[in-house]
């Protein structure tokens, strides 16, 4: 198991290079044999976007809750390197911390990017338990994808984009692992949150956002397969957001659709889902849906 050293509810886990910031929040009454929740991020950000809403809500709920800062991201090392990462790499960093997180059944949640990567993840044996059925101690108890990159990649999604959203779509194309400082603010803020998100709360994600690897972009579109194969899975959960112009509706429902399961469509819910102002109309179904999984398990 790899080394921790615990600063304040930081851990940095020491995996060789790069380091990889850990936030943890653990519940004041814990839920008796609940699994631990690792949370991981979407592009540009850090694990710092579930730390003031989703952390201490599920935590609450009785989960001990982790969050992972996928390698040039957040806290964690590797941000001078960020063009040269893979979506492999990032795959390897939740690999990595989900080892470290072994002793007790484990529940993934990634959102956007971070859905790639739990997926990839799944494909390359993260889903220890090979199937739906029975896990015990260190396995994968279910994974739980929030406007998650769909299982064939962005490439439609991007198209869809082009067309409906022209000013997203030339944003995104100016992403690189050097800055985020040629984003627009406006078109930013228009495209990724809803009306009514507060000015302080955007300046506040606006202050933290950075570029990202552009060999993910280019993976994401989906010409290297990542998703595992729909019988590998663990039980799964699928969420999105009705107002969200970069995951829609149509990828959600097939992505639903792709694993057998239901999805959960929120209205008015835009994609940085965990920092809107409705959150907790997300943070709900997730907790739902993580307490009846505690019950089949029990």
């Amino acid at each position: 198991m790899p080394r921790c050293a615990k600063m304040g509810h930081r851990v940095f886990q020491a995996i060789a290079m790069p380091k990889l910031e850990i936030l943890v929040r653990t519940p004041a009454r814990p839920r008796p044999d609940s699994p631990r929740l690792l949370l991981v991020h979407g592009i540009c950000v850090g694990a710092w976007v579930w730390e003031e809403h989703f952390m201490p809500y599920l935590a609450d709920a009785g989960f001990e809750v982790h969050a992972l800062s996928l390698r040039g991201h957040g806290g964690s090392e590797g941000r001078e390197r960020l063009n040269d990462w893979r979506l492999a790499d990032y795959t390897e960093d939740l690999r990595q911390t989900a080892a470290g997180l072994a002793d007790r059944p484990l529940v993934v949640i990634g959102h956007s990017l971070g859905g790639a990567v739990l997926q990839d993840w799944i494909r390359t044996g993260g889903n220890r338990g090979g199937n739906r059925g029975g896990n015990s101690g260190g396995q994968l108890a279910g994974a739980a994808l929030l406007a998650s990159v769909p299982p064939w990649g962005l490439a439609y999604s991007a198209w869809r984009m082009l067309l409906s959203a022209p000013d997203l779509f030339q944003q995104l194309l100016r992403l690189d692992g050097k800055s985020a400082a040629g984003l627009d603010p406006a078109i930013m803020r228009r495209n990724l949150f809803s009306d009514d998100l507060p000015d302080a709360t955007y300046a506040r994600f606006m202050a933290r956002v950075h570029g990202e690897s552009r060999h993910v972009g280019v993976e994401l579109q989906g010409w290297r397969p990542f998703a595992p194969a729909p019988w590998q899975a663990p039980p799964m959960f699928v969420l999105g957001g009705g107002s969200d112009r970069f995951i829609g509706a149509d990828a959600v429902r097939g992505t639903a659709a792709y694993y057998g399961v239901l999805p959960t469509l929120v209205p008015r819910l835009a994609h940085a889902l965990m920092l809107e102002p409705r959150w907790e109309d997300a943070a709900q179904p997730l907790c739902d849906w993580l307490l009846r999984l505690g019950e089949r398990r029990g």
